[in-house]
């Protein structure tokens, strides 16, 4: 058999809980993530949980190196965008926010004994021996980017997410009649012979005439239009527009520098080790040792702990509840055990190296390009409130733009996906997507509001929409051969699923299948065996169709490129018996499968009941990580 028996059980069911979660993810609302403007911070907002563009970012990268891992470096985060990846990123994050807003509202939690057991025991942090390793564990963390209290917390949210899914999936019943009904369904095989009937081997058709090619033109309008298209004037007001204009003197330089001097310090830093033990009990007597002088690496082996060199490290890059007394305590001291969700620990204080104060020589750029920054933002801000009183009063983005020193920048002939005639995109203005869609969403002779757009430190611009072309055919002149093409090419289609089914209903008479190869001038191949739910190359419909057949009858389908015709050679029906030393793990896998089911409504109702919200457009996201 080249099935399991568990992928012949949920193969069949996966079909449908595909389709449930898709419908469950278009509820939520994710398909218009995509068309929204920016609004806040967060991308997604789940009752009190909100996912930020970093962590949507991050979750992107991290997916864009496994499948690196798989299809090799040749492999761009463009072309996982164009996949679909980043779609299916963003759903799982929202599907997450979904249960940690349910998990917050049912106040599910998890222990830090359950945290600990989980990380102790994952492969992927023991040594040799099979025991535990805090090294190991430090440095698998820091290959994959993780700060330990960033991965802790990850591991905590993930299994309470667990625990809610496996709450609503509930003890589901595989009955042993659904077992071998499924298998015997989805593990039956079919061989037959097919062969293709290609449309580019019909005959051409003759030139029909205009008036057929208009009738079809006309009735194929939707490929043959012109979209709308619209002439704008765009004002931006841009950093640059201002940035020139801006001068600092030395004197606000430090007094801005006095301000936020820390800000540009260097952090306090403490060269840390510990020893790691499973129980209150040991730490105790490992603290009493080591506050006695005894050697570190003596008692981490007495007690059977491990010691481990955090080496130097910075407040945040610890836990709360190691960071916090270990930076309160002095020089060379021993700390009380401490316990975190990996046990208990006996931190020492090797060495401390204070908070270094920066002078402002040093920093001076910084601090330079920090004061123009929030110049640039006050000076735009305040031109845009007199551009906006300038409008208000009657003025046109013209006169407007010359009283400001500013910019109108026609743009004509733009379609609503912020393309030109040429395909490019409009050049000269800041965020073209914005500004198309706020010139699609007014009427003609409209002025927009003063709007925002992204970017570092971002800006404003007006829009005004002067002239609307509607959508209208293409001349019949401009498109004339590209119609009587593709009307050939439906006349050549419609002939070879014609001659398919002649051919189907020849062979399936014929005595002598070579013979009737050869009469008919055709290949026929023999397929490996099918089973229902086998996607290759034969059309899925053709497939299907072979499991309604008795063996020597034939059929046809239509596929892209003309048709095929096949004729089922053998049946080879599955008996359940074959599979009784994998049952149970297959009956594993479609009761999982059979939970998985149920996702759909809970999740459903969950968006329902916690609001989700999109609050940020995912343009820039996509953009900058192209």
């Amino acid at each position: 058999m080249s099935k399991s028996v568990g992928q012949l059980l949920t193969s069949f069911l996966a079909k449908i809980l595909f389709g449930v979660l898709i419908v469950a993810f278009g509820a939520w609302g994710i398909a218009d993530m995509l068309r929204r403007s920016p609004d806040h911070q967060a991308v997604i907002k789940v009752g009190d949980v909100e996912v930020s563009g970093q962590q949507v970012k991050r979750a992107f990268l991290t997916e864009l190196r496994r499948l690196r891992d798989q299809f090799g470096p040749q492999l761009t985060a463009a072309d996982a965008q164009n996949f679909g990846v980043f779609d299916q990123v963003l759903s799982q994050m929202a599907s997450r926010a979904l249960l940690d807003a349910a998990a917050k509202d049912m106040n599910v939690g998890i222990s830090d004994e359950a945290v600990q057991k989980l990380i102790t025991g994952n492969a992927a942090f023991v040594d040799q021996s099979g025991k535990f390793s805090p090294d190991r564990f430090q440095r698998v963390l820091a290959s994959n980017g993780y700060r330990e209290a960033d991965f802790l917390a990850a591991t905590r949210g993930d299994m309470t997410r667990q625990r809610i899914l496996e709450s609503v999936r509930g003890p589901v019943i595989a009955p042993d009649i659904l077992v071998n009904t499924l298998i015997r369904y989805e593990g039956e095989r079919r061989i037959a012979l097919e062969f293709p009937v290609k449309a580019a081997a019909m005959p051409v058709p003759a030139d029909p005439g205009d008036d057929v090619l208009k009738a079809y033109q006309t009735a194929h309008a939707a490929t043959y239009t012109a979209p709308e298209t619209r002439k704008l004037t765009v004002m931006p007001l841009r950093p640059e527009d201002v940035a020139g204009k801006i001068t600092v003197s030395e004197d606000a330089l430090k007094a801005y520098f006095e301000q936020h001097a820390a800000e540009y310090a260097k952090p306090e830093e403490r060269k840390l080790s510990q020893i790691l033990l499973k129980d209150e009990a040991a730490a105790a007597k490992v603290a009493a040792a080591l506050t006695e002088g005894r050697a570190p690496a003596a008692v981490a082996k007495e007690s059977g702990g491990t010691l481990t060199d955090l080496g130097w490290v910075v407040r945040d890059g610890l836990l709360s509840a190691l960071g916090d007394p270990a930076f309160a305590a002095a020089k060379g001291a021993v700390l009380p055990p401490l316990k975190t969700p990996l046990g208990w620990h006996v931190v020492i204080v090797q060495d401390i190296h204070p908070q270094e104060g920066a002078d402002f020589a040093s920093v001076r750029a910084k601090v330079e390009q920090a004061v123009k920054a929030e110049q640039i933002l006050s000076t735009l801000y305040s031109l845009s409130t007199a551009v906006e009183d300038s409008l208000a009063a009657g003025s046109s983005i013209e006169e407007t733009a010359k009283l400001n020193g500013l910019s109108a920048i026609s743009v004509d002939g733009v379609t609503a996906e912020g393309k030109l005639a040429n395909g490019s995109a409009p050049q000269g203005i800041p965020s073209p997507a914005d500004v198309v869609k706020a010139g699609f969403g007014q009427d003609i002779q409209t002025v927009s509001p003063m709007m925002e757009y992204e970017g570092e430190p971002g800006g404003y611009f007006v829009v005004r929409t002067d002239a609307i072309t509607p959508a209208a055919l293409k001349p019949f002149a401009d498109v004339r051969d590209d119609v009587l093409s593709a009307w050939r090419g439906e006349k050549q289609q419609a002939a070879a699923v014609a001659k398919a089914k002649e051919l189907a209903a020849a062979l399936a008479d014929a005595k002598d299948v070579d013979a009737f190869a050869k009469a008919n001038g055709v290949k026929i191949e023999t397929t490996p065996p099918l089973f229902r739910s086998t996607q290759g190359d034969l059309p899925r419909e053709l497939v299907a169709g072979l499991f309604t057949l008795e063996p020597g009858q034939a059929t046809s389908t239509p596929a892209p490129e003309g048709a095929v015709v096949a004729r089922l050679k053998e049946v080879q029906p599955v008996d359940p018996r074959d599979f009784a030393a994998s049952l149970d793990q297959g009956k594993r896998k479609l009761r999982a499968a059979l939970g998985d089911s149920l996702m759909g409504p809970f999740t459903t109702q969950l968006a329902d009941t916690f609001k989700m919200k999109q609050l940020q457009s995912t343009d820039r996201l996509v953009q900058e990580l192209k």
